[in-house]
């Protein structure tokens, strides 16, 4: 056994608890004792957040998977010994499983076995507030099940036999809910293309906006961090995927345009595929923003591991290429004076901050003068006789001047590039542009 139990304790004379947890590990040769027991770390905070205790840990080095097992047969009785002294009710796998090899391990250690897919969407199941939501996450959920139905029902086989040339009782059971499943995912599908459909409506309503989304990884302070830059008060919770839903609240209400800004589901490392494909639609706030906000726990011993995963799953939904302003957060947790200096020499242009204690205005200023610098400014003539339209000129720019002349409305406005092309198709543009900033 590699380690001390991470969270708990053993029961004193009393049967396996299923709240009780034991967690599992293959250590791949190039895969360090450190980095190893950083991956078991975050597997207990996981397993905390579904109500489980860490009663132990076991490691074994191994170059791969036993294909039927995982583990060998010597390490399964060893195993095996090591749930029962811990008293735990259930078995945690860091790495995913097939099939046949949890309902074997399930056998083999005679207690119920998660694998880390399952535990995390065990977490998204319980943290789904919205409708969206939890269709998303039932979505993941019965993808996951579907290829693993087989052998739930191979009971029915062996208990009444079958007739030579017929399905046993199993198979027919197996086809009916395979039937039954795909028939709910295909449900579960369009209703998300719908809100999708709904969810593009909005977008287009925000069009003249410019639009932040704030991402990195899991607990890393997102929803902190968005209740300081927007005033609002949205749950901050200190554990892993308390945010699922995407928010998007104004982040400067007199700019004009307006910016807004959007929180999103935290990232980690191996995130279920099933939850990237369910989620793709709300993730997709961050393909589509004009600005990323990076956010990363420098507190965190492997804020370097954390960057990697969150530039990994941004290329996985297609915003590797949307610009990006790397915060760092919770530098007053940081005691290793080297970790902070090595931060600024590799991210110069970060932001270093405390979200839970310190002023953020620091990052809101920058966000206004990233989008300053492609913004135009140029002169505008409105006739009185066009002057309804003078709601959508402050509404899709800054008037920066405003003069009432004898010919019409004398304005100098500063918009996007996009956003003057709309103006000039309500307005006629009364000499060239010249450029706010440099772009």
């Amino acid at each position: 056994m590699r380690g001390n139990p991470l969270r708990g304790g053993s029961l004193k004379g009393g049967a396996a608890s299923p709240e009780r947890a034991f967690l599992l590990a293959l250590q791949a040769p190039d895969h360090s004792d450190a980095q190893q027991s950083e991956t078991l770390e975050e597997l207990a905070d996981l397993a905390v957040s579904v109500g489980y205790t860490c009663a132990g840990q076991l490691v074994q080095q191994r170059g791969h998977m036993h294909p039927g097992t995982v583990f060998g047969s010597g390490k399964l009785v060893e195993i095996q010994e090591e749930i029962a002294a811990a008293e735990a009710g259930v078995a945690i796998f860091d790495g995913n499983l097939s099939p046949g090899q949890g309902q074997n391990l399930e056998k083999k250690l005679k207690v119920m076995v998660l694998d880390r897919t399952q535990l995390i969407l065990s977490i998204f199941g319980r943290n789904a507030r919205t409708r969206e939501a939890r269709l998303q996450v039932e979505l993941a959920q019965l993808e996951y099940m579907l290829p693993r139905l087989v052998g739930l029902w191979a009971h029915l086989d062996r208990e009444r036999g079958g007739i030579a040339g017929t399905k046993g009782m199993g198979e027919k059971q197996v086809n009916i809910d395979r039937t039954l499943i795909r028939n709910r995912i295909a449900k579960l599908k369009g209703d998300l293309r719908q809100l999708s459909r709904e969810r593009t409506t909005q977008k287009s309503r925000r069009a003249n906006c410019f639009r932040v989304s704030l991402v990195g990884y899991t607990n890393a302070g997102k929803s902190t961090l968005m209740n300081r830059l927007t005033d609002t008060r949205l749950a901050a919770e200190n554990r892993l995927f308390a945010t699922l839903d995407s928010t998007t609240r104004v982040l400067v209400e007199d700019n004009r345009p307006r910016i807004l800004l959007s929180d999103t589901v935290g990232f980690i490392k191996r995130l279920p595929h099933e939850l990237v494909a369910s989620f793709r639609s709300t993730l997709e706030v961050a393909r589509d923003a004009d600005l990323l906000l990076m956010l990363v726990d420098l507190g965190h011993e492997n804020w370097r591991g954390h960057i990697e995963t969150t530039e990994q799953v941004l290329r996985e939904i297609g915003a590797d290429s949307v610009p990006r302003l790397v915060v760092f957060n919770q530098v007053d947790r940081v005691d290793d004076r080297v970790r902070l200096l090595m931060a600024k020499r590799q991210f110069p242009e970060a932001l270093f901050i405390s979200a839970l204690t310190e002023d953020c205005a620091p990052v809101k200023e920058r966000i206004v003068a990233f989008f300053e610098l492609s913004m135009v400014t140029t002169p505008l003539l409105l006739e009185y006789r066009d002057y309804g339209e003078l709601d959508k000129v402050y509404q899709w720019s800054r008037v920066d001047e405003v003069r009432y002349e004898e010919d019409g409305i004398h304005l100098t406005i500063t918009s996007t590039p996009a956003n003057l092309e709309r103006i000039r198709a309500k307005v006629p543009v009364e000499t060239q542009s010249t450029a706010a900033g440099t772009p």
